[in-house]
Formats: C-alpha cells, sequence, structure tokens
C-alpha cells in the first residue's frame, strides 16, 4: 500500500498522464475474452492486483509482493492527498452517491483539496463538457467510478487523445458508495482470507450471484490448467497489435454502470 501511494506522489511530481488499474477476479474475466481491456492493462503505468489474483500467482508459483484492494487504496489514497497536499476530482455513481461522499470528504478530510466532482451518468454529448471541467480544475488525481470496463477504455482513450492530463488516473468501480458509508466494506481478515467476494455476494445477492457464478469457477480451473499444462491465453505480444480504441466508445458513459471493482 506504502509503495502504491509513493509511486502516486512520483506521478504527480511528473506532471505527465499516468494510469493505474486496479485487477481483481472480475477484471481477469474481463481481460481473458477482452482483448482491447488486456491491451489496456500491458499500458498501465501501475497494476493494484486485489488478493484473489496473489492469491492465483502464489498458487502457480510467481508470487507478487502484496495485494491492494482498490477500495481500501481508494480510502488511503484520500488520507494521503490529504496529507501531500494533492487535489482530487471524483466521477462517476450517482447524484445522490457524488453528495453523500462530499459530505464524508468535508467531515472526514476537512484538509484535503476536491478540486471537483461530477457524477457518472453524464449523456453522450456532455462528454466534452465534463473533460473541460477536469482540464479546467487540474487534479492531480483522478477517481473515475464507472464500472469496468468502461472506466479502463474511457481513461486510456482519452489519455491518448490527451484530453486527460491529469496526473493520475484510477477506475474504482464502485468504491464512492462504500467510502460514503452507504454499502459496508469487507473487514481486513475477510479481505485477507480471500474470501472478500463471499462478503459482497452476501451483502448484495441479487446483484453478485450471476457474476460469481461464473467468476469463481473459472479463476479456479484458469489456475489449474495453467498449473498443469502452462496454459497461457494472454500473451503480450499478441495484444502490441490490439487497438485500443473504437470511435466514440470512450465517449458514451454507461447508463448503467456495473460497477465491477466494488
Amino acid at each position: 500500500m506504502q509503495d502504491a501511494l509513493g509511486r502516486v506522489d512520483e506521478f504527480v511530481l511528473a506532471r505527465k498522464p499516468h494510469h493505474l488499474m486496479v485487477t481483481n477476479a472480475n477484471k481477469f474475466y474481463l481481460m481473458r475474452h477482452d482483448p482491447r481491456l488486456t491491451a489496456i492493462a500491458y499500458r498501465a503505468d501501475l497494476i493494484l492486483p486485489e488478493r484473489a489474483v496473489a492469491v492465483c500467482s502464489a498458487v502457480l508459483g510467481k508470487p507478487l509482493k502484496d495485494d491492494v484492494a482498490g477500495v481500501a487504496f481508494a480510502k488511503e489514497l484520500l488520507s494521503h492527498c490529504e496529507k501531500q497536499g494533492h487535489s482530487i476530482y471524483f466521477l462517476g455513481a450517482t447524484t445522490e452517491v457524488q453528495q453523500c461522499l462530499l459530505d464524508m470528504v468535508r467531515r472526514e478530510y476537512p484538509g484535503l483539496k476536491v478540486a471537483g466532482s461530477h457524477h457518472g451518468y453524464f449523456l453522450k454529448d456532455k462528454n466534452d463538457a465534463v473533460l473541460e471541467d477536469i482540464r479546467s480544475k487540474k487534479p492531480d488525481v483522478l477517481l473515475v467510478g464507472l464500472g469496468s470496463p468502461l472506466q479502463e477504455y474511457w481513461i486510456r482513450e482519452n489519455i491518448d487523445i490527451e484530453q486527460i492530463v491529469v496526473p493520475v488516473s484510477i477506475g474504482v468501480g464502485g468504491s464512492f458508495d462504500v467510502i460514503a458509508g452507504l454499502k459496508k466494506d469487507a473487514p481486513q481478515w475477510i479481505r485477507k482470507s480471500g474470501f472478500e467476494w463471499l462478503f459482497r455476494l452476501i451483502q448484495d445477492p441479487k446483484r453478485y450471484w450471476k457474476r460469481h457464478l461464473r467468476i469463481v469457477p473459472f479463476l479456479f480451473f484458469t489456475t489449474l490448467l495453467e498449473g498443469i499444462f502452462g496454459l497461457h491465453r494472454i500473451e503480450k505480444g499478441r495484444t502490441n497489435s490490439i487497438p485500443l480504441s473504437s470511435p466514440r466508445t470512450a465517449s458514451v458513459p454507461a447508463t448503467k454502470p456495473e460497477r465491477a471493482d466494488s
């Protein structure tokens, strides 16, 4: 966590656009079925692997330094930016969630510089206006909660076409709901046990049961096959030729984002 926050400081100091990407079990599943998302992951400036990905890597004998949960990182980032004087722009979720989030930030982090905010349900014809607002506010950090993979598409494409010049941009999925206190966060011991997905399922079964029904078996058998046969369906060289952007895609936010990173 401290290393990741340190990298944020480095990126802010460099003043060039950087993309941080949280990778959890659902994101890994999406990457295996979405070459465009895979290519974006390979170009990310920093990957933050959540517990499930770290556990699978360890099982395969390729241990990572540590896991960094997306929600936990977003929370730590607020405190860290307050101490370092970095400004933040919040983009995503509903107007109501944004208001609760801003109220919480003013209460819990009174010294945090909030550069601006905007809900995540902006229409296609308002995308330019949102980008202009972000540019005019000049935040150091941009938190984007549009759901995966839309938030990754949106960040990467707008960095590539130089519409986003923010030093640090990171997709946070449904983290705003948790940070604002509208949803419970998984306790540390549950995250470290690797059963945060079960905590989410119990908390909101209607929303998550279909997702976990496909992701949990997929992750288990993918790890098993990788360990036994050394199968590599994602190859870095193959992704180099994959186009990252398609016309207008990043300019059309989802009308109902699937907040996969929560």
